[in-house]
């Protein structure tokens, strides 16, 4: 579809000239563009601080448990009282949730891991969550903003640079409406929503 992505790779800088970014520098290469867009999740507010922009975003850290044996569950599920969500997978079942407000890292709390084991054990009757599922736990970061709703739109700063960041724990559910959009805002055309909510730079 012509689309290059290029994996593993950190943006080191801006170079900006009268309020339009002109290219990033990477630790790989630079890249020309006429359009920019600002999707870096919890790294968003250290790419913007580059920028002069301040974001109101932390990290919400999320844990997972993928559990290779044998669990007999088929459905989706969310365990409603306990926030955990259940996935069965191809070849494993994920117990993920909790949201833990930090800095960037991925330090693993295994209180947190042992929450969402303990819960999965008392809605499935029989399950029990093995120490090496446990110690293999990982986890992710989710940008959470203030009150909830993601930063979409432009900024007065830049003429050439969107935001689509913010989605908290709803990133893949509001990625294509997200991207649409997007699309939109970079092709002046009307929003097919309106953009109020979302503004960059609301005030909380």
């Amino acid at each position: 579809m012509g689309v290059t992505i290029h994996a593993e790779e950190e943006v080191k800088d801006i170079v900006v000239s009268n309020k339009s970014i002109t290219k990033l520098i990477t630790d790989k290469r630079e890249i020309l563009a006429d359009e920019f867009v600002m999707a870096a999740g919890s790294w968003s507010p250290i790419i913007s601080k580059k920028l002069g922009i301040k974001m109101l975003l932390q990290p919400g850290k999320g844990y997972r448990i993928n559990v290779a044996q044998e669990t007999n569950i088929t459905i989706p599920a969310v365990l409603l009282e306990a926030k955990v969500a259940v996935t069965p997978m191809n070849g494993f079942t994920r117990f993920s949730g909790t949201m833990e407000i930090d800095k960037i890292n991925h330090k693993i709390n295994p209180v947190r891991v042992n929450a969402i084991a303990n819960s999965a054990s008392e809605y499935y009757h029989g399950l029990q969550i093995s120490n090496q599922d446990k110690e293999a736990a990982e986890c992710g970061l989710r940008p959470v903003t203030p009150d909830g709703l993601p930063y979409i739109g432009k900024t007065s700063q830049y003429h050439n640079l969107t935001f689509a960041t913010g989605h908290a724990m709803m990133g893949w559910s509001l990625g294509p409406a997200t991207g649409k959009l997007v699309s939109e805002i970079i092709s002046d055309q009307k929003p097919s929503l309106d953009l109020t909510p979302f503004h960059v730079q609301r005030r909380f």
